[in-house]
């Protein structure tokens, strides 16, 4: 330990003190032209709500003017190294002594034996050593500009902090801005939310006053819906700028009245109610949406609950809620005001910016895109039996007509090229309505499918009518659903007829059977059936018959024998071409044991065909003709029969010829 220890300490203390005065002075001179920079920057952004370019324009500048004070007032105190020499001389100067301070320090370094004489040093240092302890190193030391600059500071930090405090809206919104966000500074109107076409574009918990991006169907109207608090303005407007075109309008917000608003709630409460009752009622994303903007402003709970419901059944609760807010209509609404306005027609893309009497929102892209185009493919696959490829089918048709057992397999199709996310059909048949999912057939969902399990469309035995529907990657639907009936055209029966020349015919004769059968689209049995009314004139009196000479005599009828006479060789069936079926069949009444006065009752049994039935049996639907009676008699009978068909043969001639020549006509 040196003899100039307690100077050399209390030296060092100097020079520290001295140092952070320096450091503290520098600092708080950078710290308060910081924030007298923010404070600039506030107030014009303030005043002028700068947008984002010149937001960064101003904090450039304010930094160049923050770093201009910095090299002004901070460099030039930071960067000094201070020596205990240095302290002394400035003792010295401060205590008006001699230069003994400095050469007592000098004397005690190794050089200083080098120097001269010993003993002069030694007593140099000794009187340093003595009178050093009573000297106030710090005497003269100032604190004025510290405590001026530190003053300067603190006031500064405090109003400002006062400020926050006070306006935290202001504060928050500001160190927002300050990053570049888009947060605006409060205002006395409150744009809380904002919905365009059933979207929800603004909530200002969550944006800001920064919309997000909306989207209009082409050539459709644009609804604007705003939600507000605070001060309520008479009207707003809607700015639109056109994108392509630079045209620009503006909108009138209007608000809507309470009881408008109760007659939103109540229209919502209707058609919730409607859907519970109704299979018919879709209850997919876009009617949810659509009644969940009905909702949203004043009933949150109730469009939250609907946004959330899958099945029919679920919509009690929703409906519940709704019912209690009507009940409790108007609450505290009349704090609140919704604004409502309209573009009429959707043209082109647009920019939109609302603005509420001190609240605005940025600008927003209102983008326009097109509705979904689909077009439905219906390809009938006809029962087996009904192949024959001659039907004239719309396969893009609306209204469709399909013979009865029909199966139709439904493909959609996207026409404009926008995937789908997805697309359904809702079937009606007997009142009951049932909704049935299409699938995507594609990878790009361009293509839809009906599954065939479980299709409405199998196997159709009754009328359905149909409406399809689609969301596509947009969330747009169709304007109007795909509507249409498929009605069944039933399979109409055969028919069939036969004529013989003569009726009146000798037991042993085998009379020829004209006949002619068809059927829409095949004949599957071919019959004769012979009912024989055999005569027994020694059975009592009956009712008179005629045998055919003439003759007159009482009978009684005995009861009917029936025989079957297959024209169509069984298994075989007469399709396409081959109808209609036609052909003359030689009856051989020989084998019947016939006599003079029996009849032979003919009917042509006609069979279509239908399918088959479980043990691989045609079936199918029958139809007789008219009966063709044949009289049994002798050759007597026979040839009475012929010359009376030959005089009424002769008579009808000779009227013809008559009326072709005119004769006998009045003059």
């Amino acid at each position: 330990m040196t003899k100039l220890a307690t100077l050399r300490s209390q030296l060092a203390g100097l020079r520290r003190a001295r140092s952070a005065v320096r450091s503290a002075t520098a600092w708080s001179s950078l710290a308060t032209a910081l924030l007298w920079a923010l404070v600039g920057i506030f107030v014009l952004d303030l005043l002028f709500e700068l947008a984002v370019p010149q937001r960064v324009i101003v904090i450039l500048l304010a930094l160049a003017a923050v770093v201009w004070a910095g090299w002004r007032f901070t460099r030039p105190l930071l960067g000094h190294r201070e020596t205990d020499i240095d302290m002394a001389l400035l003792v010295e100067r401060q205590q008006k002594l001699d230069s003994d301070l400095v050469a007592a320090l000098q004397f005690e370094s190794p050089e200083a034996p080098r120097w001269g004489s010993v003993q002069l040093e030694g007593a140099v240092i000794d009187y340093v050593s003595a009178v050093g302890r009573g000297i106030n190193v710090f005497e003269g030391f100032s604190r004025v500009q510290i405590t001026r600059r530190a003053a300067l500071l603190g006031g500064t930090l405090l109003t400002l902090v006062v400020l926050a405090a006070i306006f935290p809206g202001h504060a928050a919104a500001f160190f927002n801005r300050l990053l570049l966000g888009g947060r605006h500074y409060p205002t006395a109107t409150v744009i809380e939310q904002m919905v365009v076409n059933r979207w929800p574009v603004l909530i200002a918990a969550e944006h800001g006053s920064r919309p997000l991006a909306a989207k209009g169907a082409q050539g459709r109207p644009v609804t604007f819906l705003v939600f507000t608090r605070g001060s309520l303005p008479a009207t707003g407007k809607v700015s639109l700028a056109g994108i392509g075109s630079r045209a620009k309008t503006t909108l009138e917000l209007k608000p809507l009245t309470l009881a408008d608003r109760l007659a939103r709630l109540k229209t919502a409460h209707e058609q919730i109610a409607e859907a519970g009752r109704n299979e018919e009622v879709d209850i997919s994303s876009p009617w949810r949406d659509e009644m969940a903007t009905l909702l949203r402003f004043d009933a949150p709970d109730a469009a939250r609950l609907i946004l959330a419901v899958r099945e029919r059944g679920g919509l009690s609760r929703p409906a519940g809620s709704l019912s209690e807010t009507i009940a409790a209509w108007p609450g505290d609404r009349e704090q609140s005001a919704l604004y409502s306005a309209e573009l009429g027609r959707l043209i082109e893309p647009v920019d939109f910016k609302i603005t509420l009497g001190d609240a605005w929102t940025d600008p927003a892209r209102l983008a326009m895109i097109p509705l979904p185009i689909v077009e439905p493919r219906f390809t009938p696959v006809p029962p087996k039996y009904a192949v024959r490829g001659t039907e004239q089918f719309d396969a893009s048709g609306r209204q469709l007509s399909v013979l009865e057992g029909t199966t139709i397999r439904l493909d959609l199709e996207v026409m404009n090229g926008k995937p789908l996310q997805s697309a359904w059909l809702i079937a009606k048949q007997n009142e009951a309505a049932r909704r049935f999912d299409l699938q995507s057939a594609d990878q790009g969902g361009l293509v839809w499918k009906l599954p065939d399990h479980d299709s409405p469309l199998a196997g159709i035995r009754e009328e359905v009518r149909y409406e399809m529907q689609v969301i596509d990657q947009d969330g747009l639907s169709l304007e109007t659903p795909l509507r249409g009936t498929i009605r069944i055209r039933p399979d109409r029966p055969p028919t069939g007829s036969a004529e013989v020349v003569h009726k009146v015919v000798l037991p042993s004769a085998e009379p020829v059977v004209e006949y002619r059968a068809t059927d829409d689209y095949g004949i599957a049995k071919l019959s004769f059936i012979a009912e024989i009314e055999r005569y027994d004139p020694t059975r009592g009196t009956g009712e008179s018959a005629d045998l055919g000479t003439g003759i007159v005599a009482a009978a009684q009828a005995v009861p009917m024998e029936i025989h079957r006479y297959n024209v169509l060789p069984a298994g075989q069936v007469a399709s396409g071409s081959r109808l209609p079926l036609a052909g003359k069949y030689g009856l051989a009444l020989s084998p019947l044991k016939l006599n003079k006065g029996d009849r032979v009752k003919l009917t042509l049994e006609v069979t279509d065909y239908r399918g088959e039935n479980a043990q691989g049996e045609p079936v199918g639907s029958s139809y007789q003709s008219d009966g063709l009676v044949l009289e049994i008699s002798d050759e007597s009978g026979v040839l009475a029969a012929i010359s009376e068909a030959d005089e009424r043969s002769e008579q009808r001639l000779t009227d013809i010829i008559k009326r072709q020549l005119g004769i006998g006509e009045a003059p």
